[in-house]
């Protein structure tokens, strides 16, 4: 099992006082960090934890994160030196171009109808997903994939309510049942619970052509690169409900950003066949491969999976490893 203070010591964002560093100097940096508020988000709230607190190295919430790991670091006695993952996708690489797949791929949508309905009461939208950070009873459970899935009913005045309920654990092999067993079978009882947030300003409709598209992603950053569009797209798909042309005016935002490849066809953990795409950098923190898969014949996007492809940091897993995803099933208006 690693090291505790070596644990905090990667955790904390300002880092150990150097030799050419008082510790008053390190100090009055960490307060700096942490005083510092987050840049303000234009989209509508939707009440969504958040999947990348042990990517981020500077956080509001660091102070927060590293009281839990002081309290539990890794769940209850008996939880694994390295966390429980799902196991990856089985992508089918093919030697393609990833902006003549893109392309194909928008073509054959952007003539498809609107069949969405002109006026409408609400948007249902249902995904699964899993983080390696996600806590069950207020511990972070490293002996078992526990996902969850959260559903969530908007309104145009941008009110929303959403349940979540955690999902029976997953493990690879039974030598992991018997450990998390062992650990005290967290996640073993279904939790549940629900919110609501009151109307707030909506979100406007996106535009339909590429560059308009690019510019709504990017709305609150300077630009938008590979790697914010890789966060921000699985973001938008969870909270909008995109006719056929905005969803071809995305793909073609992809196709135009490099350092994209085309990781081949793939099934989801729905079982649902779709198109991957791939970009590996150190976005978030740590060395990644963040992968968007898409469905062929409409253009939705089905799934967004992460795996670390390196050093861990503070991370108990063996990379390559997965350590978040979400499969999305449903996105629709009513009228």
């Amino acid at each position: 099992m690693r090291d505790i203070d070596g644990a905090l010591r990667a955790l904390d964002p300002a880092g150990p006082a150097g030799e050419t560093e008082a510790a008053d100097q390190t100090q009055a940096r960490l307060d700096a960090i942490v005083g510092t508020p987050r840049p303000a988000r234009p989209e509508r709230s939707r009440g969504r934890r958040s999947r990348r607190w042990a990517l981020a190295g500077v956080s509001v919430a660091v102070s927060a994160a590293i009281v839990l790991v002081v309290a539990d670091p890794f769940g209850t006695t008996g939880q694994p030196a390295y966390a429980v993952t799902p196991r990856p996708l089985a992508y089918q690489p093919a030697a393609r171009p990833a902006d003549q797949v893109l392309e194909e791929i928008a073509l054959r949508i952007a003539r498809l109808p609107d069949d969405r309905p002109t006026s409408w009461s609400v948007e249902h939208f249902v995904r699964e997903s899993w983080s390696l950070s996600t806590r069950i009873d207020g511990l972070q459970v490293t002996s078992a994939v526990v996902p969850e899935q959260r559903e969530t009913w908007e309104k145009p005045d941008g009110s929303s309510r959403w349940t979540v309920k955690t999902l029976p654990p997953q493990f690879q092999d039974p030598e992991q049942r018997r450990t998390w067993e062992a650990a005290g079978a967290v996640g073993q009882t279904p939790e549940k619970s629900s919110d609501s947030t009151p109307a707030t300003t909506p979100v406007g409709e996106p535009p339909s052509t590429p560059e308009g598209m690019q510019n709504w992603l990017a709305t609150g950053h300077t630009s938008l690169t590979a790697g914010l569009a890789f966060e921000v797209v699985p973001e938008r798909f969870m909270d909008h409900v995109f006719s056929p042309a905005q969803r071809a005016a995305l793909l073609r935002v992809l196709q135009r950003m490099d350092g994209i490849v085309y990781a081949g066809a793939v099934r989801d953990r729905a079982g649902r066949e779709g198109q991957a795409f791939s970009l590996t950098s150190d976005f978030g923190g740590l060395p990644n491969k963040r992968t968007l898969v898409f469905a062929p014949s409409t253009g939705s996007l089905l799934a967004y999976e992460e795996e670390l492809t390196g050093d861990p940091g503070a991370l108990n897993v063996k990379t390559p490893a997965v350590i978040d995803y979400a499969t999305f099933l449903r996105a629709e208006r009513t009228p």
